[in-house]
């Protein structure tokens, strides 16, 4: 049986500006604790012409849950970091 990860990988883009690259990774239980989801996503947004510096996170890790406080951040919405 697969899981259905949804990942973001922070990267940079064809332009040279930084980016997020969104995708989703089908992995078994073994695959995501050895965290191969990462090692795919990473090679996915390669593919569709990213570059390092790269960095993957999931759904569960911490760095996502901080990604929707930095989307309020940024569109002004708080004023606390």
């Amino acid at each position: 049986m697969t899981n259905r990860i949804r990942i973001a990988v922070l990267a940079t883009n064809a332009e040279g500006s930084p980016d997020l690259y969104l995708t989703f990774v089908e992995t078994t239980d073994l695959q995501y604790n050895e965290g191969q989801h990462y090692d795919m996503a990473l090679a996915r947004a390669e593919d569709e012409g990213y570059r390092a510096p790269m960095i993957a996170f999931d759904q569960h890790d911490m760095a996502a849950n901080v990604l929707r406080h930095a989307a309020d951040f940024m569109e002004g919405d708080t004023n606390g970091v």
